[in-house]
């Protein structure tokens, strides 16, 4: 990935534009749009960082690096395939309540710290030949040729914790807004 094709303009594309926009925390955002949300991991695991990943996270090309993958789950379609990547050391100090996180979304550690502070939103198409495209369209049965991608540096005591979130398809199809609120007839 080099890090030269993530734009910081958002990509004008109807449908994935607010999501890719919306800076609040995607988990709740989806989380209003379902009846059913999980998260379900796909690889927690160490691996090599890319080179645009070293750079943010200002770790050695080719250092391993703690890397958590895994799907948000909206009445059971997956809808985000989320990469997140932070150097190890970080792991015993400010971000080692990721090591815990398990199927537990990271949204909501990172919107509910005070401390953590995030960096403006970048934008990409992935394409087939990109690594994070074709471990997200592993979820699919029947993947597009481009998947949209956002990405976003948080830190935590000056630590970077790297976070892109690759849009699904089936994102386009959840509910406008949150579920409708019923009232007692009179």
């Amino acid at each position: 990935m080099s890090d030269q094709l993530w734009h910081s303009l958002l990509p004008d594309k109807s449908g994935y534009t607010p999501w890719l926009a919306d800076r609040g925390s995607l988990t709740l955002r989806i989380q209003k749009r379902c009846d059913l949300f999980r998260v379900a991991s796909v690889r927690i695991q160490l691996m090599s960082a890319t080179h645009d990943e070293t750079r943010l996270l200002g770790v050695p090309l080719r250092q391993r690096v703690y890397t958590r993958e895994v799907l948000l789950i909206a009445d059971d379609k997956p809808v985000v395939f989320a990469h997140s990547v932070v150097a190890t050391q970080h792991l015993r100090g400010p971000w080692h309540k990721l090591r815990t996180l398990g199927n537990r979304p990271l949204g909501g550690m990172l919107f509910s710290h005070p401390l953590v502070q995030r960096a403006p939103l970048h934008y990409r198409m992935l394409k087939k030949d990109h690594p994070l495209y074709r471990r997200a369209a592993a979820a699919l049965e029947n993947a597009p040729a481009r998947l949209y991608a956002r990405r976003s540096l948080f830190t935590l005591h000056g630590a970077p914790l790297l976070v892109t979130e690759i849009f699904l398809p089936e994102i386009l199809r959840l509910r406008t807004a949150g579920p409708v609120e019923r009232h007692a007839s009179v």
